[in-house]
């Protein structure tokens, strides 16, 4: 299965099955004979199975999330294959990855965009900066970075607007260069504010089609292209409960309630701007795990939490996450946060969710350094007592606000 233009995107990633309808060796005949719908079932049973075998935590939160996000990737499989993806004629919808569908440890504060297009083509963005914190711009071939663009460092009109041109040849101006194996432009928009912030306006037109042939009338339904969706969504669904178990398993090899060096991870379609510190995390419903870290100059930064599918926990009803905005850094220039399943009453409490492992990251943007933050378990009970006087705290109310914000804020921006 490729992308057009490029290698293609590996059967772990959503984009697989998007191509799988225009590539791949699959006949009509796989449709007819019911072949491909089997396949499907098949690849289904293999990954139900997973979630019974030694490699799935056995307590029943980690195990509804871990059968949740099998629903989850099957619902990002599907929308995968029934939206149309023409890379001439490209637009930028809503990204099927938002508070509900989750993948990867996607970022709370993000809003996610992009198109398929082709490295013999030539395209034009447009739009108005607005007041989002961070606007990203990245060209991707299969799941490499291959470039990226931050709107702050575009030729901006007085009311924020602009023009990117995107070829493979030089222009003027604002402008990314495609490679030849260029197969999408990936947009990333993290918001500091939740609830003040206002997203870029953007549209994306292709200006000149390349190599294309003129355009027929459309096209019948093809039965061949159904089939390999089918076959594509099972080895979706197989394939990424596999890699996210892979590497949440190669962490905890490196260590468990601790934080690893920092990386950009560039080859696994990361920012190059964005640096990030990954951890593993285990805890009982009567341990907390402390985290301190000084804060470093950033353009952005935040933390989040991932259930052991590497799924964010829920953000909205939750505070799972926290960013350079919304948390409380103390007087030193230490930011301290507390990891737990209960309230400890403060401020910058992490929600488990009743989750007892998974995935932790720091993302620092543009920052000047990127440190590695410090961590330590203590029983829940001796939380106040581990951290240092003027902490800040928050009562019943003054929580259940913040959470009624939180909520308000993530249906804005994820209005479907």
């Amino acid at each position: 299965m490729t992308e057009p233009g490029g290698s293609g995107p590996p059967a772990w990633m959503p984009a697989a099955v998007a191509s799988a309808y225009r590539h791949g060796t699959g006949t009509e005949d796989d449709l007819l004979s019911g072949r491909a719908w089997t396949d499907l079932l098949a690849a289904l049973a293999r990954v139900g199975s997973v979630m019974t075998s030694p490699r799935a935590p056995a307590t029943p939160v980690d195990q509804a999330s871990g059968y949740r996000q099998l629903l989850v990737l099957l619902a990002l499989a599907i929308d995968e294959a029934l939206r149309p993806s023409d890379p001439y004629d490209p637009t930028f919808a809503p990204a099927n990855v938002d508070n509900v569908l989750k993948w990867g440890m996607d970022c709370p504060d993000a809003a996610y965009t992009g198109a398929g297009i082709r490295p013999d083509a030539k395209y034009v963005i447009r739009g108005r900066r607005q007041t989002v914190r961070y606007l990203g711009f990245q060209v991707m071939a299969g799941i490499a970075n291959q470039g990226n663009i931050v709107a702050d460092d575009l030729d901006l009109g007085p009311d924020g607007s602009f023009e990117i041109v995107l070829s493979a040849t030089e222009q003027p101006g604002n402008w990314m260069a495609l490679p030849e194996d260029t197969s999408s432009i990936v947009v990333r928009q993290f918001f500091y504010d939740w609830d003040t912030e206002e997203p870029a306006e953007l549209t994306i037109e292709c200006t000149d089609a390349g190599s294309r042939p003129p355009p027929g009338p459309p096209a019948a339904l093809s039965a061949a292209g159904v089939g390999r969706e089918l076959r594509a969504l099972g080895q979706f669904v197989e394939a990424s409960i596999a890699f996210w178990l892979d590497i949440e398993e190669g962490g905890r090899a490196q260590g468990v309630n601790v934080f690893r060096e920092p990386a950009a991870l560039t080859a696994m379609g990361a920012a190059a701007e964005n640096v990030s510190v990954w951890g593993s995390w285990t805890l009982d419903d009567d341990e907390a795990l402390l985290i301190e870290v000084p804060v470093p100059e950033a353009r952005y930064w935040s933390v989040s939490l991932g259930n052991y599918w590497w799924a964010t926990i829920d953000y909205a009803r939750h505070q799972s996450s926290l960013n350079g905005h919304q948390a409380v850094v103390d007087d030193d220039g230490v930011f301290r946060a507390v990891v737990a399943a209960s309230d400890p009453g403060v401020a910058n409490w992490l929600d488990t969710a009743g989750n007892h492992q998974g995935a932790m990251i720091f993302r620092w943007l543009r920052a000047d350094h990127a440190p590695v933050p410090s961590t330590r378990v203590v029983q829940l009970a001796d939380v106040a007592a581990a951290l240092p006087p003027g902490t800040a705290l928050v009562d019943a109310a003054e929580r259940a606000a913040v959470l009624a914000r939180r909520r308000s804020a993530v249906r804005r921006r994820f209005p479907r």
